[in-house]
């Protein structure tokens, strides 16, 4: 790994775990308070909270695994190990929101505990946005400075946590006056929200897992024809995802070029496809059969 790549992840590392910290801290008191004072909303949200560090652990495991070179037991690499390691997140996920759920019918028919008001969940929860909205900040702006994927999409998704917990902090001040369905309608929202992440965990997830192909424009890969020598690209296939790519295709060269010659046109076309795939994944691996023009594959 080269000095600018190695600390780019050491980067990276240290605003996963600058943000795991923080999304444990409000995890910790937001279900700490909703189960003191029986807010069904805050404790839903501060499971979340508690999938979003876990969800940190998940890219830190990440990193360090799946950027292992390949090895004689792992012949294209431990890149899958983001993958399985999401769905497992997905799968846990969907447990703790089937616990909400059954909570949320005994309280929506009353044979659960109501919420009873405090000035620590109220506080709980303001200090929860407060870090929430310094986390998406925080990692929206190094995702963007570093080029991360990562980064920039749990900014995103941490923001959604951030208007979410104005309907939690609203539920809190309406029971204050006695208003106790708020908590049951913004605790249902939140539940039905962790079943939405664990969806969105699955639809990515589970194709990559199954070898689906990345959808790449046919416009973009007949491009590199244009090369000189090149006449055909065809039987084009592709697998992976924004971390790791692997390419393979043939290629139809001019018949009457040397060895030597076809196999420098064909690290012409490797660079150009590599450049023209940079927008689809960090690294890609890629694998020309060579053919001259005229022949039947």
């Amino acid at each position: 790994m080269n000095n600018f790549l190695a600390e780019r992840e050491a980067q990276i590392r240290k605003v996963l775990f600058i943000t795991m910290g923080l999304n444990w801290f409000v995890a910790i008191i937001k279900i700490a308070a909703g189960v003191q004072y029986s807010y069904l909303s805050l404790k839903s949200s501060g499971i979340e909270s508690l999938f979003d560090g876990g969800a940190n652990i998940l890219a830190l495991i990440s990193i360090t695994l799946a950027s292992k070179p390949a090895d004689k037991g792992h012949n294209f690499g431990h890149h899958k190990f983001e993958t399985l390691g999401s769905i497992i997140i997905g799968i846990v996920l969907i447990f703790s929101a089937v616990q909400v759920s059954l909570e949320w019918q005994e309280v929506r028919t009353g044979s659960g505990e109501h919420a009873v008001f405090g000035i620590v969940p109220l506080l709980s929860i303001i200090i929860s946005m407060i870090v929430s909205f310094f986390v998406s900040w925080y990692e929206g702006k190094k995702g963007r400075e570093l080029n991360s994927s990562l980064l920039k999409a749990d900014a995103d998704h941490t923001f959604g946590d951030f208007i979410i917990s104005f309907g939690v902090l609203l539920s809190i001040i309406l029971s204050y006056f006695g208003f106790l369905f708020p908590d049951i309608i913004f605790g249902g929202v939140v539940c039905v929200y962790l079943f939405y992440l664990a969806f969105k965990i699955f639809k990515t997830n589970i194709p990559e897992m199954l070898d689906a192909s990345p959808v790449v424009e046919e416009p973009l890969i007949k491009s590199v024809e244009n090369i000189e020598f090149v006449y055909d690209i065809h039987r084009f296939r592709a697998r992976g995802n924004m971390n790791y790519m692997q390419v393979d295709f043939h290629l139809h060269l001019e018949p009457t070029l040397s060895l030597i010659k076809a196999h420098e046109v064909g690290k012409i076309v490797e660079a150009k496809m590599r450049e023209l795939l940079k927008e689809y994944s960090n690294e890609v691996d890629i694998l020309i059969h060579i053919e001259p023009d005229g022949t039947e594959d």
